[in-house]
């Protein structure tokens, strides 16, 4: 099997940096209206994976700096994916758990929505870049882990 060379990709960095700062500004949105309504209000999972997004999303952005000049970047890009996605998808645990407060259904919905769409994105994915089915297959099992242990299992438990 041939080995991709991954090369420094600066428009790659300056995007995933953009990205995650407009998250972060979410997270303080989000954080702000908890804080002002009550905490109280809100599950622990919602507060705990908010919080925990901060640094995940920030150090994401400083390793993805790294990915636009630094010469040996593979590490930063990999551990820019991994707190990114792990950020990320707190967020979307998030919003998931936060619909519920108004539709436990809705949740459902919300997070059968959110699967049905990775999955096509990960399939999409592999059919054009079948030689990356095992890291796709990692990363997409890595993904709804998240989003059923944060997500899915606080949901149910309501």
């Amino acid at each position: 099997m041939k080995k991709e060379v991954v090369q420094k990709n600066p428009e790659k960095s300056a995007s995933k940096v953009a990205i995650n700062s407009f998250m972060i500004a979410s997270l303080f949105i989000i954080l702000t209206l908890i804080f002002t309504l009550g905490l109280e209000k809100f599950s622990p999972s919602v507060i705990w994976e908010l919080v925990l997004a901060v640094p995940l999303l920030f150090v994401s952005s400083l390793a993805y700096a790294k990915v636009g000049y630094h010469k040996k970047h593979q590490l930063f890009d990999n551990f820019g994916w991994f707190a990114s996605t792990l950020g990320n998808n707190f967020m979307l645990n998030v919003i998931g758990l936060m619909s519920a407060i108004s539709s436990k259904l809705l949740g459902f919905v919300y997070f059968g929505v959110l699967f049905f769409t990775i999955f096509i994105y990960y399939g999409i994915k592999t059919y054009y870049q079948p030689s990356q089915i095992k890291i796709s297959i990692l990363k997409l099992l890595f993904i709804l882990i998240i989003l059923i242990l944060g997500g899915v299992y606080p949901l149910i438990n309501l």
